[in-house]
């Protein structure tokens, strides 16, 4: 019998000898059967180094919203490469990308740029911390906010604040308090005059595609104003990907930093901090230098005027469509697995979601304790047999170019499976006695 994976396996091979691991990020490991390796991706579609082909929910883990190698940012990046890739000075892209982010974003009157969603939370820390004069910041169990030391701890996955990975500083997070989410007498009981800032993800993406409780937003908003704290969105994924101005102008509470990146940049690394000018103005007078080789290198930049100017252009028509596609797939992942046997509880908004192998709602951080994460990383193996890609802890993404044509593959491919996962399930023994839980690789 052919190897369907034959080239991937031989590639993960390869790697396992000089790349630790065999993977350059964690969270492609738990991918069943193995880590595939691709080799083109092109609109709404990927192609493996076997040549199968695939319809790809996964989209790089959230960037690629405009679908994979768009043509107006390919085009544009190819015109600077052409001119220069890095000057280790200013140049013209910075301030159109600049004027661009200020235009769309809700909350930017100013704003600074990075290369990774952790260095920009980690940037807009430091500008919290400079402009109250304080040291303590919230944040929320089951929310993410990238790898580095202070805010990895509590993420999506763990019962309570414990770091997320091995040698991680205890120290570092010794001035962070983590409260439970959309319980706003927690966050009344941990606020106090020491708090700089308050930092969440608006809509808890990365922890289930989670709900903040109608008024939960507006009144967090309401008592870091009272307590003199700074209110930050991490918008990561949720900027430019559910609206245009992302989950504030969404959700219509304004915060006074967000940080954005992913979608930003059409899957060239940048990312921004952007807010109110009284607080930006902590970078204005140099009280927080904020420094960085690559910051708004003019590849990416260029790469990101491009993505922004793209979806400015088109907003009016995109982001419905993105909502359609977005509820039609959750509609085809419920439906058609559990239809199969394989229960699937599906939470979206826009044009992302994310499911759970689960007999009840996921409505909350410990509702996904619960939820059976192992059985779903084996469905999530099953649609890679049937042509479709997905992260395999359960989060989809669709793009602005998948058609309803990848949809219909797709509902076929996920009847059968979860026809396959449900029969797997239902003998004595299953994967999940002996395959060993990856907290990291199963929430993360």
């Amino acid at each position: 019998m052919s190897d369907r994976y034959e080239r991937s396996r031989a590639q993960q091979e390869r790697a396992r000898r000089s790349l630790a691991g065999g993977v350059a990020t964690a969270y492609r490991a738990p991918q069943r059967p193995l880590p595939i390796s691709f080799a083109r991706g092109r609109g709404s579609g990927l192609t493996d180094v076997d040549g199968n082909e695939y319809v790809d929910y996964a989209l790089a883990f959230g960037p690629m919203l405009l679908g994979h190698s768009p043509e107006t940012v390919v085009r544009a990046v190819r015109q600077q490469l052409a001119t220069g890739i890095g000057y280790g000075a200013c140049h013209t892209v910075e301030a159109e990308l600049a004027e661009a982010v200020c235009r769309t974003v809700p909350c930017a009157e100013l704003c600074v740029f990075s290369n990774s969603g952790s260095e920009a939370v980690h940037a807009a820390l430091r500008i919290a911390r400079a402009a109250t004069g304080r040291n303590r910041v919230i944040k929320f169990l089951g929310h993410f906010h990238g790898w580095l030391d202070p805010l990895a701890v509590g993420i999506p996955g763990l019962r309570d604040a414990s770091p997320a990975t091995g040698g991680q500083d205890p120290l570092a997070s010794s001035a962070v308090t983590v409260c439970p989410w959309n319980d706003l007498d927690a966050l009344r009981a941990a606020m106090g005059d020491d708090v700089a800032a308050v930092i969440m993800e608006p809509f808890a993406v990365n922890g289930g595609c989670l709900f903040p409780d109608p008024g939960y937003l507006s009144e967090v908003r309401r008592l870091t104003e009272q307590a003199g704290a700074l209110l930050i969105f991490d918008e990561v994924i949720t900027g430019f990907r559910l609206a245009l101005g992302g989950a504030q102008q969404r959700f219509g509470v304004v915060p006074d930093l967000a940080v954005l990146g992913k979608a930003m940049g059409a899957g060239f690394p940048i990312s921004a901090v952007c807010g109110r000018a009284e607080v930006m103005d902590e970078v204005v007078s140099a009280r927080v230098r904020h420094v960085g080789t690559f910051n708004a290198n003019p590849v990416c930049a260029t790469a990101a005027l491009a993505a922004i100017t793209e979806l400015e252009r088109d907003a009016g028509h995109l982001y419905p469509r993105l909502e359609q596609l977005g509820s039609r797939l959750a509609d085809i992942f419920r439906v058609e697995a559990t239809d199969a046997g394989l229960p699937l509880v599906v939470n979206q908004l826009g044009g992302m979601a994310h499911a759970f192998c689960s007999d009840g709602p996921v409505a909350s951080h410990e509702d996904t304790l619960r939820t059976d994460a192992a059985a779903y990383r084996s469905f999530a193996g099953a649609l890679l047999d049937e042509g479709v890609h997905v992260i395999s802890r359960g989060l989809l993404y669709v793009s602005t170019v998948h058609e309803d044509t990848d949809l219909d593959r797709t509902r076929e491919a996920v009847g059968k499976a979860a026809a396959a996962t449900a029969a797997v399930l239902a003998e004595p023994t299953t994967m999940r006695d002996t395959e060993a839980m990856d907290a990291t690789g199963a929430r993360r």
